[in-house]
């Protein structure tokens, strides 16, 4: 019989404390494992007469593990079952001589350690032997074995009808006996079996791997179907886990290292996979073309796949191309198991093969995999039917960073593209599937089952696959533009068609932008744009198949739902990001994920150019300056920062590099290499890259080298400096400098050191390779290419000479880093700052904005005292108009008003800003008129936030009757988009248990995306404890209608309120468990979670209030949130240095201005 190797941690129960598994019995002459040429009939015969099948996972016809998985007190047999589990042979040794059993432990057995040759194990029955048996004693015999035979079917019928098997193995109560759900065995991919629909062949559009020879066609497989009572739709039943499994932590989440195997690449993936919400599995195969790889490793390696909670059963190596004149069989030989902690699966080839340097095999391999709620990997989510209100399900995938080995055994790496040829099977409850590539063929399966089968794909890694299988529409839009390449289309819930026109025409504008820019076509025949009810990141890239939350997407034109101006740019500049990846990380990729700064960054930075291009009036790189910089410069100003790329070793390094440093500071640097080296070399130097590594991998030092090559050829880069030079002080070191500006005579005389919070180190040796701009009011300059390079450590300082006409220069004015091209922050001397704010209203835009920012941030650290800020923070008094200098000023503030929010100096810090927000808000109010341009209505907005938050009463009273006005009229909202968030938080703040409960109504009624992120967040504004709690819990329970993608915003809604801060913490310490188990470890939910406690947490026994957390993490296992507390710890001694040593200053100053300008403190 064939043993099928599978997934020791997914095995069903065992009735004993052992296993007895057959094996060979041979002659000493005899060789252990009989050669498939001994008897090819035989050996096909017992192949097919017993093979374990996709749908019925090893073990699960046992009768003795189906006894083992009922539950105590099950029925009838409960006694003779206990009778079953106590009994025990007095006499192993002789037993196991006499029927040719090997006696494997438990513990042996569930450690992953059974080996398999060929995937198979022979039997032989041993010599003859028996006694003589009266009729009598036949009889009786008889009887005795049908009395059992009964009980054994009663047995199993009782088990199996209870559904105990493990979920993570769930084929064994999927059959074609309940066409309502997936489950009969699936063909081999590639290797078709007899009766099973062809497969037409569709020549993938762009190049893929050499065609290799048709393998040998494989006797099929018969399976043996096993009856279960299926779960209803929507149901899915809770396993209890064996009690070994049952006394450990099922929170733990471990931290693995991401080895990475050489010696063999992917060249063709055949997929077949039937994904199962009701068995919350996947039933698959896979064939994978692989060669042998020479280039790093020349030693003789195993094959390497990279597995997740997958069960692999009926392993197959073939030749994929046979040898002239070659008499050896294509079959090879081979050892296979489990890695360890079951991360990998290991084919170990005959070493004899070791010489042959250019070989190409085809490992083909059926497998289950689990279809989780975590958001990762294949999953299943669901939304409530528009007809029915019933629950729909539908299936998603996730794959990246690094989940594509959930779903299917793979070589999960950036590194090791492949080609894809995807089939889906579905049951024909579902309408659509979609994937990467068009569909070129759909045909009946089965009964109740269809199968779709996809063109190849181009060269890809594997954490772009992507599959949907659901009840959703297409908006038509393909149909509409037919002729046009790529078809684009968009996926969405009966509900939300009506929504998706504004991201088609964003889609149509981008496009030919990029395919300009880039000088490359678009190489894929057609862009699915998805919007899934339930989607951990804000949209994915898939190429081919790009997913999005529905607030990424979805933009309502209805008058009453219209989302506000803030909303529509970020679902344009979301999609501008996600397109730009078809280019930068689809098209080329980098290696490993040390350096996903380059592809996030360069779709970030894209996304800029191609919004600035399509919607110059969003003024969107202006922009920039003020969000990209607060992103990164905020995570990358303590000891907790990473450098931009890092050591990636382990899963939590994968997770973790998904931050703002990677997306932000990525955007950030590649901008200022635009500013160094110019536009057109930039652009020049793109192209080439494009079409040099085209389906190919790269790393920065490729993109360094194309870019001293443009920038030089341009003049744009002297000759004796390299892009590399420049950038590798930016790339491999944290943090960023501070430089600072001290005039000397007529020359000026440039230092830098480390940006550090709590305070400056002297002590720090950092340096970096800093271009240096700036213009007076006697020079300007013209444009941002630097004149001048702070060269490292080896200059203390750098003498910028007659920079000024003359050496009495008091009053006249320089400012460095000409529209923030460089990540850094600039600090002045006393001469120089006095003179920028004599004469500020004058300065350039964006260095308006950038001296508030710079020297609110600068007084943090203690480079600066608070006079200086808080009379730049005076210029907003009169630039009521000023849209990106109020936005510049609000990182700074909102940091005084966490810290000040419970200190006795919030009342006269509060006085001082509603005395600067009065004419702003007095000119703006909280009515909108219809003619107003985007950047106004962004302005009003950000105006009234400022005026409600401090409390003015013009604005908070306004707030409270738009929102009751509506309440009285739920029909009809009065309340204008772009003031939604303030006025909603406001109202619910002011007010009480009415507002939060109707606030919360609609939340779950409108179908507004949008909305409902707004709602979200307003909930968490409310002042009264009980609701705080209350909303706190609605974030784990499944049926409160809060997203598990929401969890994270929700939270910290409430945490950043200063009466839900205590609660937060409390909900978070009580229900650490219940979190991590609901949220899984995916996108980094606790960790968001712990981050946003912080804000409020200024005093020494917060410390101890985190450490405590950290060791109850600790025991659960969670070292994801021991790391998490760590970094916030680091924020908690910053935020209580910063009181201990600015706060009193602060006061001071404060109480000074408020007397000399006579503002009234109430």
């Amino acid at each position: 019989a064939i043993i099928s190797y599978t997934n020791p941690k997914l095995q069903i129960p065992l009735m004993a404390s052992a296993i007895y598994a057959p094996t060979t019995t041979t002659s000493a002459a005899t060789p252990t494992s009989v050669p498939a040429a001994t008897s090819k009939n035989a050996s096909a015969s017992a192949s097919a007469f017993a093979s374990a099948s996709l749908s019925s996972p090893p073990g699960s016809s046992s009768a003795a593990a189906g006894a083992s998985s009922a539950p105590p007190g099950g029925g009838p047999f409960q006694g003779f079952v206990a009778k079953l589990r106590s009994f025990k042979f007095d006499d192993t040794k002789n037993i196991r001589k006499r029927f040719h059993f090997d006696y494997i432990s438990k513990d042996r057995f569930l450690g992953g350690q059974l080996k398999t040759k060929n995937g198979q194990k022979y039997v032989f029955n041993g010599p003859p032997s028996g006694v003589y048996v009266s009729k009598a004693c036949l009889v009786i015999a008889a009887f005795i074995t049908v009395l059992a035979l009964l009980f054994t079917i009663a047995i199993t019928y009782f088990v199996t009808r209870q559904g105990f098997v493990p979920q993570e193995a769930r084929a064994g109560c999927i059959t074609a006996d309940h066409p309502d759900v997936n489950a009969t065995p699936i063909q081999t991919a590639g290797w078709m079996s007899a009766g099973s629909p062809p497969n037409p062949p569709a020549p993938p559009p762009t190049p893929t791997s050499a065609p290799s020879a048709t393998p040998p066609p494989l006797p099929p497989i018969v399976e043996q179907e096993k009856k279960m009572m299926a779960p209803p739709v929507g149901d899915i039943p809770v396993v209890k886990p064996p009690v070994e499994v049952a006394a450990e932590n099922t929170t733990k989440v471990p931290e693995r290292l991401l080895k990475l195997y050489e010696g063999w690449r992917p060249l063709h993936y055949h997929l077949l996979i039937e994904p199962s919400v009701e068995a919350s599995a996947s039933n698959g195969s896979v064939t994978i073309e692989i060669e042998r790889d020479v280039s790093k490793v020349t030693s003789w390696e195993p094959i390497v796949l990279d597995v997740h909670n997958v069960s692999i059963t009926n392993v197959r190596v073939v030749r994929a191309v046979v040898p002239i004149n070659s008499t050896d069989e294509p079959e090879l030989d081979f050892d296979s198991d489990y890695g360890e902690d079951n991360a990998t699966f290991v084919v170990n080839l005959d070493k004899a093969l070791a010489g042959e340097t250019e070989m190409r095999l085809l490992l083909s391999l059926d497998f289950v995999s689990q279809v989780t709620d975590t958001l990762q990997g294949v999953y299943k989510t669901s939304y409530p039917s528009a007809d029915s209100k019933e629950t729909e399900w539908m299936i998603s995938t996730q794959f990246s960073p690094i989940d594509a080995r959930r779903a299917f055994p793979c070589f999960d790496r950036p590194d090791m593209k492949a080609n894809f040829t995807i089939s889906i099977i579905r049951s024909t409850k579902y309408k659509m599937a979609l994937s990467n590539m068009p569909r070129s063929h759909s045909s009946r399966y089965r009964v109740g089952y269809v199968r779709d089968d996809f063109m190849t794909t181009p060269k890809m890694p594997t954490y772009l696959v992507a599959f949907i299988v659901s009840n959703m529409i297409d908006s038509g839009y393909s149909t509409l533009d037919s002729a046009m390449v790529p078809q684009v289309d968009i996926w969405t819930r009966p509900t939300f068609v009506d929504m998706t026109h504004y991201a088609y025409k964003m889609v149509r504008k981008f496009l030919p932008y990029y395919e300009d820019y880039f000088g490359i076509k678009n190489k894929l025949p057609k862009i699915d744009l998805v919007s899934v009810p339930d989607f951990g990141f804000g949209a994915m890239e898939n190429w081919g198949l790009i997913t999005f939350r529905d607030s990424a997407l979805l933009v309502p034109e209805d008058l009453e739902l219209a989302s506000s101006s803030e909303h529509m740019q970020y679902v344009a500049q979301i999609i501008a990001h996600e397109l730009a990846h078809q280019w930068f990380g689809n098209l080329v990729t980098p290696k490993w994920w040390d350096d996903l700064w380059l592809k996030e960054g360069f779709a970030c930075y894209m996304s800029y150019k191609a919004l600035e291009h399509i919607h110059p009036e969003f003024q969107i790189m202006d922009t920039l300056t003020t969000l990209e910089f607060k992103e990164s410069m905020q995570h990358d100003a303590d000891n907790t920062s990473h450098a931009i790329s890092f050591d990636v070793r382990t899963t939590n390094d994968v997770r973790r590099i998904f931050d703002p440093i990677s997306y932000s500071k990525g955007t950030i640097l590649l901008r200022m290499l635009n500013s160094i080296v110019g536009d057109e070399a930039f652009r020049a130097a793109s192209r080439d890259l494009l079409k040099r590594f085209a389906y190919e991998n790269m790393d920065r030092d490729d993109l360094w080298e194309i870019l001293t090559h443009h920038g030089q050829e341009q003049g744009t880069l002297p000759k004796d400096l390299s892009v590399k030079q420049i950038m590798d002080s930016w790339i491999t070191q944290p943090g960023y400098p501070v430089v600072n500006v001290e005039r000397r005579d007529a020359d000026l005389v440039l230092r830098q050191e480390r940006y550090l919070l709590p305070s400056r180190n002297p002590s720090d040796q950092s340096r970096w390779f800093i271009p240096i701009t700036f213009e007076t009011d006697e020079l300007h300059k013209g444009d941002d290419v630097p004149t001048h390079w702070m060269r490292s450590q080896d200059e203390e300082e750098l003498v910028v000479s007659n920079v000024f006409t003359q050496s009495s220069n008091t009053d006249n004015v320089i400012y460095l880093n000409l529209n923030r091209q460089g990540y850094y922050r600039v600090n002045y001397d006393l001469t120089s700052w006095l003179a920028l704010k004599k004469n500020f209203s004058t300065l350039p835009r964006i260095t308006r904005a950038q001296l508030l920012d710079d020297a609110l941030h600068l007084s943090q650290a203690e480079y600066l005292t608070y006079d200086i800020p808080l009379t730049f923070l005076m210029e907003l008094f009169t630039a009521v108009d000023d849209e990106l200098l109020w936005s510049a000023a609000k990182p700074g503030l909102n940091y005084l008003i966490y810290n000040l929010k419970r200190e006795p100096a919030y009342e006269t810090f509060r006085a001082f800003m509603k005395f600067i927000v009065r004419p702003a808000f007095d000119r703006y109010g909280l009515n909108e008129p219809d003619n107003e341009s985007h950047m106004q209505l962004k302005h009003r907005a950000l105006v009234a936030n400022f005026a409600c938050k401090f409390n003015y009463d013009r604005c908070t009273q306004v707030a409270q009757m738009k929102f009751r006005e509506w309440m009285r009229d739920v029909r009809k909202n009065p309340i204008k988009p772009n003031l939604k968030s303030v006025i909603y938080c406001t109202a619910l703040a002011e007010g009480s248990y009415p507002e939060w409960y109707f606030a919360y109504k609609q939340y779950k009624t409108t179908t507004s995306a949008s909305e409902k992120e707004e709602i979200l967040t307003s909930l968490g504004c409310t002042t009264k404890p009980w609701l705080l709690s209350k909303y706190l819990n609605m974030t784990i329970n499944p049926t409160s209608g809060i997203l598990k993608q929401d969890g994270a915003l929700a939270f910290r809604a409430v945490a950043s309120n200063a009466i839900g801060h205590e609660i937060a913490f409390d909900f978070l310490q009580s229900n650490i468990k219940e979190i991590a188990e609901y949220y899984g470890d995916g996108f980094s939910t606790l960790s968001e979670m712990i981050k946003s406690l912080t804000i409020y947490m200024n005093k020494d026994y917060h410390k101890h209030q985190l450490l405590e957390l950290a060791a109850h993490s600790r025991k659960l296992g969670l070292r994801a949130v021991e790391s998490a507390i760590d970094l916030a710890m680091e924020q908690v001694n910053n935020n209580i240095y910063w009181r201990s040593h600015s706060y009193h200053s602060l006061k001071n100053f404060l109480e000074g201005i408020v007397s000399e300008f006579h503002i009234n403190i109430f």
